[in-house]
């Protein structure tokens, strides 16, 4: 019935009812602020329609879809089930890629192509007095977003790193530099989104533990402004590492002390909270997310290797927690730090990365086994190559 209509029906009813008069006033009134309203909407929309905003908002919500829709062709090909109905991506026979970075933006990327240990050394006299290079270990089809401690993100194919020669020695000044950080900024961590259109959240953690959850629904703003936000709380602060994730994954991290949180990803917040209590010299150096099928690994920078089961991560739900203590504090006097952690199957590899420059791959099963990592010198990083990621292209 049309509004004319009803009107029509109303004032019928305020001749037989005068009492109802007051009533039916109101009524019009409402539903003329509603068609005001709607009126003003379409106003709106016409306007943003003939200067183009509107447009320009369709065609970027229309390329950020494009976007995902290619890091899902590149990265799967046609084999996944979700793409089945998708043309056929052009994707190339991928490589495995193991990328080492810094915090000055330099990354080596070596292609692993064969099982082998040793993989190469890196020429650095202060390797061992500086920030430790990280390492991460992904298709070579991958697409990563770097992370700077300014909360500056852009994004870069892996194919379009170059290489270095592998069982070689190389020096920084010959890695590659795809986006050099700006003036008062380092590179904080560099992220694998191939799966972005599968996510429901980025995860972030900073030095201090603090951590911030953000919407995946956000990634188009994300990636056009080029910022997804420091996600830190104190000035002296800054972000540390990041990740997608679900509903109901668990996200843990663990600090140099030995620290161990665990956290229900459902259960935090959209904005940044401290979520662990440190010590002044304490500070976040791993991030990961445990699953049921794996178990836990943490390496100190003497090699020892702390094996834990999943079961054994305790929730956290306060934010004064103090987390688990994974060695004593006589341990800790004697001064052992830990330098990385993560989730592995038996059947992972993990790559080592010690102070002399070596860079050497050890199967998880075996390290866990021993209890240690054999090193020259004390052990910097680790990075875990997953067995399934192996297995695809090493066939």
């Amino acid at each position: 019935m049309s509004f004319t209509h009803k009107i029509d029906e109303w004032m019928k009813e305020a001749e037989t009812r005068p009492e109802s008069a007051v009533t039916i006033v109101k009524l019009v009134a409402k539903r003329l602020r509603e068609l005001t309203e709607r009126n003003q909407e379409l106003l709106t929309e016409n306007i943003a329609l003939q200067n183009g905003s509107r447009v320009e908002e369709y065609q970027k919500r229309i390329a950020h879809l494009e976007y995902q829709l290619d890091l899902l062709k590149r990265r799967f090909g046609a084999d996944e089930s979700i793409l089945a109905e998708l043309p056929t991506a052009s994707a190339e026979t991928s490589t495995l890629s193991l990328l080492i970075y810094n915090n000055y933006g330099r990354i080596f990327r070596i292609e692993i192509a064969a099982d082998v240990q040793s993989l190469g050394r890196i020429a650095d006299e202060t390797l061992a007095n500086s920030e430790q290079p990280r390492l991460l270990a992904i298709p070579s089809n991958e697409e990563v977003l770097l992370l700077f401690t300014s909360g500056r993100v852009s994004t870069c194919a892996v194919s379009n790193i170059s290489t270095v020669d592998i069982a070689n020695t190389w020096t920084w000044d010959k890695a590659a530099l795809p986006d050099e950080p700006r003036a008062g900024e380092f590179l904080a961590c560099i992220l694998p989104i191939s799966r972005l259109p599968l996510s429901e959240f980025f995860m972030q953690v900073s030095r201090r533990g603090c951590v911030k959850k953000t919407m995946i629904s956000m990634a188009q703003s994300i990636l056009g402004n080029h910022y997804l936000g420091k996600g830190t709380l104190q000035k002296s602060d800054q972000p540390f590492d990041a990740t997608l994730c679900l509903k109901k994954d668990l996200f843990a991290f663990i600090t140099l002390e030995g620290k161990l949180l665990g956290l229900n990803v459902d259960e935090l917040s959209y904005s940044s909270e401290d979520r662990i209590k440190l010590t002044a010299s304490d500070y976040v150096i791993a991030s990961f997310m445990p699953h049921p099928d794996e178990s836990m690994l943490f390496v100190t920078q003497t090699g020892k290797v702390i094996h834990r089961e999943y079961e054994s991560l305790e929730l956290s739900k306060s934010s004064l927690a103090k987390g688990q203590a994974l060695i004593s504090p006589a341990r800790l006097e004697q001064g052992v730090r830990f330098i990385g952690a993560a989730s592995v199957r038996d059947a992972d590899r993990i790559a080592v990365l010690d102070s002399k420059g070596n860079l050497n791959v050890h199967l998880a099963e075996s390290i866990t086994g021993v209890g240690s990592i054999a090193a020259e010198g004390v052990i910097l990083s680790i990075g875990v190559i997953q067995d399934e990621t192996w297995k695809a292209v090493n066939p």
